[in-house]
């Protein structure tokens, strides 16, 4: 393997924990795709190109508390997902088509 990556195109979407935003970045690493960008609805919660100052308040939040701390609204209590739209390459650089993540929260 050359470092390339076979996406499967019958993928729909990913579903995930509420998890770590360091985590969800490290889940994907192990699947051998770099996460470039991660956002919900309008609001950029990640991108790898930030400065480690912020990246360091951000990581260590689930990923539910990272969509309501850079929105500044709260997720309603009935919502029981979140879509996350992330973009990403694979380990030689190129980018990768991905589907959307759902996030699942435990109320």
């Amino acid at each position: 393997m050359n470092g390339e990556v076979t996406v499967d195109k019958l993928w729909d979407r990913f579903e995930v924990d509420n998890v770590l935003l360091r985590e969800f970045l490290e889940d994907f690493k192990q699947k051998g795709l770099d996460i470039t960008m991660v956002g919900s609805g309008v609001s950029l919660l990640y991108a790898s190109f930030y400065p480690q100052s912020k990246l360091k308040d951000r990581l260590p939040l689930k990923l539910s508390q990272l969509v309501e701390t850079i929105s500044k609204k709260p997720i309603p209590e009935h919502q029981k997902n979140v879509i996350f739209e992330i973009t990403a390459e694979d380990q030689s650089g190129e980018d990768v088509e991905i589907p959307y993540v759902m996030v699942k929260l435990k109320k």
